[in-house]
């Protein structure tokens, strides 16, 4: 008959541990971001209002400037760097609005605006984006984005014009916004420069890098790995 070895004090605690450290390893991540700190400036985009994300790339401001939706308790964190003449741009905001969708409550998506000097309307539309946030909120703002992103060779002032008045933001509130979202819109420039970001789009899960355009099922897997 075979001797059955059982195993030892030690190796039994060993396993124990184990098992314990495994079942820690369950999905429960903290949230990814933690404050500014209170001693921030409190200038537009600096992050003195909100919170900072840690990524491969360095530290991320998200500010109350930014537009945003998902809640902050959210696991996934996912900061996107646009502009809305760029095709591969227009294809992660059509994955991003599914995943606000498919992953809801679970999920936070921050907007910044990196508009191409060689897309000749993009930093008009991405002004006028960021004013008809700044006087409307974020419903309006993700109005206007998709309406941007539907419609890339319309982007001239008339049509900007008229996509925020449908959010009822009138042409005097716009044009009086627009000095604002000016400097927002070049902070988030300038932080994209800092952080070597030189196309669009960017995203950051978190902490992860996604430079350029992914299959939503790919993004979606990332994500998950946060959740």
């Amino acid at each position: 008959m075979p001797l059955l070895l059982l195993p030892s004090r030690r190796q039994f605690a060993l396993l124990a541990t184990t098992a314990l450290l495994s079942a820690c390893r369950t999905k429960n991540p903290r949230v990814p971001t933690r404050p500014a700190p209170s001693s921030s400036s409190g200038a537009l985009g600096s992050g003195a209002a909100g919170e900072l994300l840690d990524t491969e790339d360095g530290t991320l401001p998200i500010d109350t400037h930014d537009p945003q939706r998902g809640p902050r308790t959210a696991h996934a964190v996912l900061v996107v760097f646009s502009d809305f003449q760029c095709p591969f741009c227009r294809d992660m905001a059509n994955a991003l609005e599914r995943l606000h969708k498919e992953r809801a409550g679970r999920v936070r998506v921050v907007f910044k605006h990196l508009p191409s000097p060689s897309h000749a309307s993009a930093r008009a539309a991405a002004i006028a984006a960021q004013a008809v946030f700044l006087e409307a909120g974020s419903d309006a703002f993700w109005r206007f984005h998709d309406r941007c992103f539907a419609h890339p060779r319309d982007l001239d002032s008339a049509h900007l014009a008229a996509w925020a008045r449908d959010q009822g933001v009138q042409p005097a509130a716009l044009a009086a916004r627009a000095p604002e979202a000016e400097v927002v819109v070049k902070q988030h420039m300038a932080l994209a420069a800092r952080m070597g970001i030189r196309g669009t789009p960017r995203l950051y899960i978190n902490a992860r890098r996604v430079a350029g355009a992914y299959p939503y099922e790919q993004i979606l897997e990332w994500v998950d790995d946060e959740l």
